[in-house]
């Protein structure tokens, strides 16, 4: 049966809902795009590729994507630390804390005078990416601070995990530990990540699961093993997500499973 067929008033109906269905579907990918875009010109920490190595190909991991050997320069990280050892479950309330430090949660270390001028115009400080994650696997004026990426996620995600998840936003680099705004909430710190060696393999989808990340993690360490590559702690795995995971469609963000390694070991 065609829609000619069918009753006027239904046929009204009918175009009616296919209008609204294709404005909503036309404003979603329009403002993931968007969200997308802009997380990918969000300030992000320097480093530099040293090696691209075939993922080892095993039962859940395929051998045609790659292991970047990365070396970072040292940056600074808003971190805090949260009781729980999943590292997705983690990520809600620690990105809370560590985004309400970014969003004006702070007190200025700039002079009265600049607080003044701060209280008047509400500078931000810079979005950064990633968020990472890192789990045992007043009367002064704030700032709110621009976004970087990627949002950082620490720990360990082995039956032996200690139950701890670390959760940190990267501080834009206009920022040093002497003039990075102090955290109002104390369970949040400013830290310096010192400059390091990462192997990190790159994947798009929603926030992985303790599953996929621990999928994940083997195939870079069966990969590191082979190349002959050492990894400084076998326990922590860190997450890093580059993208919301609300606005942009799940095909466009960008996730990344890292392990430390032993820079000494890696041959240039």
């Amino acid at each position: 049966m065609t829609m000619r067929a069918l009753p006027p008033q239904l046929q009204t109906g009918l175009q009616l809902l296919l209008t609204l269905a294709t404005a909503f579907v036309t404003l979603r990918l329009g403002a993931g795009l968007a969200a997308w875009r802009a997380a990918n010109n969000l300030e992000k920490p320097e480093y530099t590729v040293v090696k691209r190595l075939p993922l080892a190909a095993t039962a859940t991991a395929s051998g045609r994507r790659v292991v970047e050997v990365r070396k970072y320069e040292p940056y600074l990280i808003a971190e805090t630390t949260v009781n729980e050892s999943s590292m997705r479950k983690a990520g809600s309330s620690g990105f809370g804390k560590c985004a309400g430090y970014i969003f004006g949660k702070n007190e200025s270390r700039q002079s009265k005078t600049k607080q003044v001028v701060e209280e008047m115009s509400g500078e931000k400080m810079a979005m950064t990416a990633p968020v990472r994650s890192v789990g045992n696997t007043s009367s002064s004026s704030s700032e709110k601070m621009a976004m970087t990426s990627p949002v950082r996620s620490s720990g360990s995600i082995t039956p032996n995990a200690t139950g701890k998840t670390k959760i940190s936003f990267v501080i834009g680099s206009k920022y040093s530990l002497q003039t990075a705004p102090k955290p109002i909430d104390k369970s949040v710190k400013v830290k310096k990540v010192d400059g390091h060696y990462l192997a990190a393999t790159s994947f798009s989808g929603p926030p992985p699961s303790d599953n996929k990340i621990r999928q994940e993690r083997d195939a870079i360490l069966s990969t590191l093993e082979r190349e002959g590559i050492r990894v400084k702690n076998k326990e922590e795995t860190m997450v890093y997500g580059y993208h919301d995971p609300i606005v942009t469609p799940n095909c466009l963000r960008k996730n990344e499973v890292a392990v430390m390694v032993d820079g000494s070991s890696v041959s240039l």
